[in-house]
């Protein structure tokens, strides 16, 4: 069965295939799959034609690195602020790991409010909100060396201090 010159059967066989492999998930691998599929239809490019499953291909390829680069904005609970699941599948939590949850948090407020703003509002804008660094430079007016100058400054600031609460651990 054949839909704008891609072979149906080969896109949920071979291409789902090869995307599943390389995200891992099922679930982002057919969203992959599906997104390559409207990019394909709204694409204007002259390669569209002549070689479509070369070009849906590579139309994949840029979406799973682009799946990757999105998950790398967000960090693991578990692997940055140091909890393990037995806390978050615990009914109630102890005291003792609550005062230190609220401490680690407060430490992270106090490294972020002493941030120049503008490097704060860079990060948050980047981490939280998902921004990418073109997007917050043409919003704020400023270069998109900058706007890397100022999250590398706040990563570099947060580092530091996870090595001091690592050191304040043992």
């Amino acid at each position: 069965m054949m839909w704008c010159g891609i072979n149906l059967q080969w896109a949920y066989t071979d291409l789902l295939g090869y995307i599943r492999f390389k995200v891992t998930c099922p679930h982002v691998a057919k969203d992959i799959l599906h997104d390559a599929f409207i990019r394909f239809t709204v694409s204007t490019s002259i390669n569209k034609g002549v070689e479509p499953h070369a070009y849906m291909r590579s139309i994949a390829k840029n979406l799973i690195v682009d799946a990757y680069n999105t998950s790398q904005r967000f960090v693991s609970l578990d692997a940055e602020v140091g909890l393990n699941r037995e806390w978050l599948e615990s009914p109630t939590l102890s005291v003792e790991h609550l005062n230190d949850i609220k401490q680690r948090l407060e430490m992270i407020q106090q490294i972020l409010e002493q941030l120049p703003p503008r490097c704060r509002q860079v990060f948050w804008m980047y981490r939280v909100e998902g921004y990418t660094h073109p997007e917050i430079a043409e919003k704020l007016g400023i270069s998109k060396n900058m706007v890397e100058r100022h999250v590398m400054r706040a990563i570099l600031d947060l580092s530091s201090a996870r090595e001091l609460i690592a050191l304040n651990d043992e």
